[in-house]
């Protein structure tokens, strides 16, 4: 993403973080810019709206031959009535964003200029004059009454959240039920003889995702409370894992003990086969902690855009 904002700056584009969306108004006209990492492709978009159905006709008709022209670059390219879409693919995305960005614009300023088009809010989709507002996770065009209206929309999700407690009791509970269910998955697939690497991602993003839903409201307290929980349950299903072993070792060695004796024994036998048991179980531990730096960055992530409705400067053109 660093090298999509990089490159979107030399083209005069500001850049939003927390939506991940590139932004620069135009002569009155909201450009966005988006990249989808996973589909290696990315969108420049403008709200406008023509004067007349031919108008849009001819838009479309020019849309689609540009995309024609250029098929080995432009996976689509259309006109819905309420925003200009060009879509470009790039096998890399590191190569000529900032110049694919740029012919984008040209191209959707030309038809604007020649069709007479007018700036539309993306909300009430009236020919109004616009400004760029990052929404929560959007960065979108309207007008200065629909963005009073998701303003005075997103003060009120707030305060009504606000007189929502986080019930710590009952996410605990949710936090030690997902801990216990990427345990169990380690345990059994350690006794299996086979290592999950992913068990540890999963205790810590379950713990984390079920203490969200029993508690209701998620603080940085429950955060920590919810790894901290998640990743002593999945210590104790390591320890688990490694009495159940001790005790089948002693029974193929024709020498039967019982479970309490073989988890009395653990201790001492992660002793004399520490290097053994790390290597068995370091991955599960690095894993948690890559879930846990996930849940973390996803609560940062939530917290800033959740309720967010702002006006965004340095776009004008």
């Amino acid at each position: 993403m660093a090298t999509f904002n990089t490159q979107l700056q030399t083209i005069g584009f500001a850049y939003d973080w927390m939506t991940g969306t590139g932004y620069r108004k135009i002569d009155g006209f909201c450009f966005t810019a988006r990249v989808d990492v996973n589909a290696k492709m990315y969108t420049v978009n403008v709200s406008c709206a023509v004067p007349t159905e031919e108008s849009a006709r001819i838009l479309n008709d020019g849309l689609r031959q540009y995309a024609e022209q250029h098929k080995k670059t432009v996976k689509s390219a259309f006109y819905d009535g309420r925003h200009i879409s060009l879509c470009y693919q790039n096998k890399d995305l590191v190569m000529n964003i900032a110049e694919g960005v740029r012919e984008a614009v040209d191209v959707s300023m030309y038809y604007i200029q020649q069709l007479g088009a007018r700036p539309i809010c993306r909300k009430c989709h009236q020919v109004r004059d616009t400004d760029l507002y990052a929404v929560e996770k959007m960065v979108t065009a309207l007008c200065p009454d629909c963005f009073l209206t998701e303003q005075q929309k997103m003060e009120g999700h707030t305060a009504a959240e606000s007189i929502v407690t986080e019930n710590v009791p009952l996410g605990l509970l949710g936090a030690l039920l997902g801990g216990l269910g990427g345990a169990v998955l380690w345990v059994l697939f350690y006794l299996l003889g086979k290592i999950v690497i992913v068990a540890g991602a999963l205790a810590a993003m379950a713990s984390y995702f079920l203490y969200k839903v029993f508690a209701k409201r998620m603080s940085k307290k429950g955060v920590f409370l919810s790894l901290g929980i998640g990743l002593v349950v999945l210590l104790a299903g390591m320890y688990f894992a490694i009495g159940v072993d001790v005790f089948q070792e002693f029974q193929r060695a024709a020498y039967p003990i019982s479970f309490s004796e073989a988890f009395d024994i653990v201790p001492e036998y992660i002793s004399w086969n520490l290097g053994v048991v790390l290597f068995n179980n370091i991955f599960g531990l690095i894993t948690y902690l890559a879930g846990a730096g996930i849940c973390l960055a996803q609560f940062y992530t939530d917290n800033k855009t959740k309720n967010r409705a702002v006006r965004l400067t340095g776009t004008t053109l």
